[in-house]
């Protein structure tokens, strides 16, 4: 497509080269790609307690984010394989169109368990279409103008987190948020065709043989155990579904250790070593992230009676408060990395119990600087974590470190969004379930949640302890 390194090292570029000729042209497929992805997620935030008083089906609430994640690690870890087989402009564009066909299928969907089918579908087509754009930047732009396209990228982000919750209440309050997945059809259809007609692209060599189907079929049963237990009243059926979602997370990390073509660098699951610890406060974040996230709107509007709007825009706190903390953090000297993990920890773990103790009684405030706190926390432990990761994989594994940090972080989603429905039907969450009913178990997902807070600060001590180790070996 083209030289991306090219001779011109020390070129600079400015904004109109992104934005002018060819280039101009992946610029747009690549906002749209990512926005599509971004705009997604916050709609349906949005739009998810009114769906829930449609559709009904509680039990299954917490899946639209749990399948949701584990379809965007199944698109992301399928993309390098199929572009590899079929070519950058087949595979980007049918990622759209599944992710068109998702919305589709939401929009139509008669019950809740249909709805939450088709999340899964979208969750596929989403993370296929980020993996994608990331692939597009690499592919079609020189090195010296790809800072500017991921700033763009970044824009797009910022972008959805405004007009996400806003597109989702114009839908959400008259019940009309099927039309929240139908208006987006259009703009999937100009996607498809500007990649179709306008993105260049090498002819794949037609085979999938580096695709990790039973890794992602492990995976995907994993979380679709956890989140199975929200379907059963007993106990020991409960108890049973996590132990066998644990074991095949631990057969799936090993067959990805011994793989020629793993998805994660060696020894990412241990706690004895800097990298595995690390990979755990970032599995453990994510958990934390998921967990405030899923409910949100729900207890906003069932707990405090605020609008969709307002609901969803509180959502969108924790979004808008990382991107600000981790540009700041950013811009600050790298020695201070580990001060800069420790403290966003700190910060995490407080908003988390700030949730917890606010969730019921309120105000309303508090729970969004609790929220915020979150965002907060979890933009500054982004760069550190990633920097350390990057600094301490062995060479050989450097390529797949970003590509891992993200796999990571999207597991951490699905098994925390699956572990929130788990905890909210043990603790009594129904249908039909009164206000007590629904802060009791409220208060039990948000405990639980400031637990993984404090589980991912307490995996400091490892980190810190191989850390000292290694420096004395």
């Amino acid at each position: 497509m083209t030289d991306t390194e090219g001779p011109a090292e020390e070129e600079t570029g400015c904004w109109a080269d992104i934005f002018t000729g060819r280039l101009g042209v992946y610029t747009l497929v690549l906002g749209l790609g990512m926005g599509l992805f971004a705009i997604n997620q916050f709609v349906v935030a949005t739009i998810m307690p009114t769906v829930l008083e449609d559709l009904g089906g509680v039990r299954f609430y917490s899946w639209a984010f749990s399948l949701f994640a584990v379809g965007a690690i199944i698109g992301a870890a399928s993309a390098h394989a199929l572009r590899d087989a079929f070519g950058l402009r087949p595979a980007y564009a049918g990622a759209g169109l599944i992710l068109g066909l998702g919305l589709a299928g939401a929009a139509l969907a008669p019950d809740m368990l249909t709805f939450v089918g088709w999340r899964l579908l979208q969750g596929i087509g989403g993370g296929a279409l980020a993996s994608q754009g990331y692939g597009l930047v690499a592919i079609a732009y020189p090195v010296y103008l790809r800072p500017r396209v991921l700033g763009v990228v970044s824009t797009i982000w910022g972008t959805a987190t405004i007009m996400g919750p806003g597109f989702g209440a114009l839908f959400a309050e008259p019940h009309l948020w099927p039309w929240a997945f139908l208006g987006l059809l259009p703009l999937i259809v100009i996607f498809v065709a500007l990649v179709l007609l306008r993105v260049e692209s090498d002819k794949g060599h037609g085979q999938l043989s580096a695709l990790p189907y039973r890794r992602l079929a492990l995976l995907t049963l994993a979380v679709f155990l956890i989140s199975s237990t929200s379907l059963t009243e007993e106990l020991w059926m409960r108890s049973l579904f996590i132990v066998i979602a644990i074991f095949l997370a631990i057969i799936t990390f090993r067959m990805d250790a011994v793989s020629e073509h793993n998805m994660f660098p060696k020894g990412v699951t241990s706690m004895t070593t800097e990298l595995g610890a690390v990979y755990w406060i970032l599995f453990l974040g994510s958990i934390v992230l998921a967990i405030v996230n899923t409910y949100s709107t729900f207890y906003l509007q069932a707990l405090h009676g605020i609008s969709p709007l307002i609901a969803g825009y509180l959502f969108a706190i924790q979004s808008i408060m990382w991107t600000t903390s981790a540009l700041i953090v950013a811009t600050l000297p790298r020695k201070y990395e580990s001060e800069f993990l420790l403290i966003g920890l700190l910060i995490i773990l407080a908003g988390a119990v700030g949730v917890w103790l606010t969730v019921d009684s309120g105000p309303v405030s508090m729970i969004a600087v609790a929220i915020a706190l979150t965002g907060i926390g979890l933009g500054f432990i982004n760069n550190p974590t990633i920097q350390r990761i990057i600094t301490i994989v062995r060479e050989d594994e450097k390529h797949m470190a970003g590509a891992s940090v993200q796999a990571i972080r999207n597991i951490g989603i699905s098994f925390g969004a699956a572990a929130s429905g788990m905890v909210a039907a043990a603790a009594g969450l129904a249908h039909g379930s009164d206000r007590a009913e629904i802060a009791f178990s409220m208060s039990w997902v948000y405990g639980v949640n400031a637990g993984f807070a404090l589980l991912a600060l307490i995996m400091t001590i490892p980190m810190y302890m191989a850390r000292r180790k290694a420096r004395a070996d």
